[in-house]
């Protein structure tokens, strides 16, 4: 059996992707959409201690607890989670991108483009950092668009990092299924919760490291 990242993945930088705040853009929805990337060579490593966490919770009877959604979680639980986190020395990192909907180009206003648009950022960024020609860049989105939105998402964002010369593996994976996803849960979460409503209390409790940055 596998017993290291690197017998896993060999090189592989996993990006796990989740957002919080909705798709409606009307006066309805919410003010802002916030989409967070859990960026990591080594997901096993990343994971260790929330995995752990998670069976200490289920010889508990915690069902209700797992897997970590920070919306859902009680107080407690989000503590425990943020403290079994990696710590701001380890290499993996989180980045997090925002938008103000009602200042978002009028094209970007429906649910496909919008994740395709953050998801072009993100590569773009990735690929300015990194030499993603010895990497293979896995990008993992946690959404519940339907399957026909997928397709198009998938159709716009391909199309725009193939005329960058960035090809991933993109695939989508609901975030229940890996702590790591779970952890970007929890930045998305913390950081829409200081944009809606001012609150920083768990947006300063991340061990990061951390960036932040608007999509305009």
């Amino acid at each position: 059996m596998p017993s290291s990242d690197s017998d896993v993945s060999g090189r592989s930088l996993f990006v796990f992707i989740d957002e919080s705040g909705n798709f409606d853009f009307s006066e309805r929805g919410t003010r802002h959409f916030v989409l967070s990337a859990h960026i990591t060579l080594t997901p096993l490593e990343c994971g260790h201690r929330l995995n752990a966490l998670t069976y200490e919770f289920l010889a508990k009877g915690l069902i209700d607890q797992i897997p970590f959604h920070a919306s859902e979680n009680s107080l407690g639980t989000r503590r425990r989670v943020v403290e079994n986190m990696c710590p701001a020395k380890h290499s993996c990192r989180v980045a997090t991108f925002y938008a103000r909907k009602n200042r978002l180009d009028r094209d970007f206003c429906n649910s496909e483009e919008l994740l395709a648009q953050f998801g072009l950022r993100l590569a773009e960024r990735l690929g300015a950092e990194r030499n993603l020609d010895k990497e293979n860049l896995v990008l993992l989105f946690d959404t519940a668009l339907t399957a026909k939105r997928k397709q198009a998402m998938l159709r716009r964002l391909k199309s725009a990092l193939r005329s960058r010369h960035i090809s991933p593996r993109v695939l989508f994976r609901p975030v229940k299924h890996d702590v790591n996803g779970q952890i970007a849960d929890f930045y998305a979460w913390a950081v829409f919760r200081r944009l809606e409503s001012l609150d920083q209390t768990w947006e300063r409790a991340l061990p990061g490291p951390h960036t932040i940055e608007e999509l305009k």
